[in-house]
């Protein structure tokens, strides 16, 4: 269900009661309906330039305003603190690790959820116990905050069966590592042979440990915009 939707039936609710002309409802819809609007546009004004292109682990490394491996401790899902139809996720991690970001224990972010999606803890959704790694731009004027590139910005931390912690983003890490050698070339960073080899995955969990060592090799370098 589409925000113009939920916002259309709360004024229908109302219009049987509201004693004013249609056009003077319909001049005071337009202008909560264009705030909206720009609300949706600027959620995430980082992160918007992802959503039609693939994107690789040098560039989330280099653009991200905060990585952060953490669990989730909490996710409440509710309307926006200013604007109660829009549907947000507030997550509420414990650190285990800051890569780039605010030395503390805590990390809360609040993220735009179309339609609450995800709200069992699906593609895009969070449940307390989640341990992730996460890519996040700096908040949006209206306090929103997505990973960067979606679901590529996003890592599931899970551990196999002989105590080893893998990584793997919601597109199981399709593209992460494609064109590795020369993005590390150009950023001038020096790939071990244990990390040359990410170059030859395609798709699949990978080594927690290797991954975040080649994070912190790109996010050492200057950062780009």
């Amino acid at each position: 269900m589409t925000l113009i939707t939920l916002m259309s039936r709360g004024v229908a609710s109302r219009r049987a009661f509201d004693p004013r002309s249609k056009a003077d409802r319909h001049r005071s819809f337009l202008p909560r309906l264009a705030t909206l609007l720009c609300l949706l546009a600027l959620a995430a004004p980082a992160n918007a330039q992802f959503l039609y292109r693939r994107v690789g682990l040098a560039e989330l490394s280099q653009r991200a305003d905060i990585i952060v491996q953490g669990r989730v401790i909490e996710a409440r899902y509710e309307g926006h603190p200013d604007y109660p139809h829009v549907p947000t996720v507030l997550v509420t991690l414990q650190v285990e690790r800051m890569l780039r970001g605010p030395a503390e224990e805590r990390l809360s972010f609040r993220e735009y959820l179309p339609g609450l999606q995800g709200r069992m803890g699906g593609k895009r959704g969070y449940l307390p116990g989640q341990r992730l790694l996460l890519f996040l731009p700096e908040p949006s004027r209206y306090g929103l905050s997505s990973p960067l590139g979606g679901e590529q910005g996003r890592f599931r931390i899970q551990r196999d069966q002989q105590g080893n912690d893998l990584a793997e983003n919601d597109l199981g890490n399709a593209g992460l590592f494609r064109d590795l050698a020369p993005q590390a070339a150009r950023a001038g960073v020096s790939l071990s042979p244990e990390q040359a080899r990410f170059a030859g995955v395609r798709r699949g969990p990978v080594p927690l440990e290797a991954l975040v060592s080649l994070v912190k090799q790109f996010a050492s370098v200057a950062r780009t915009e």
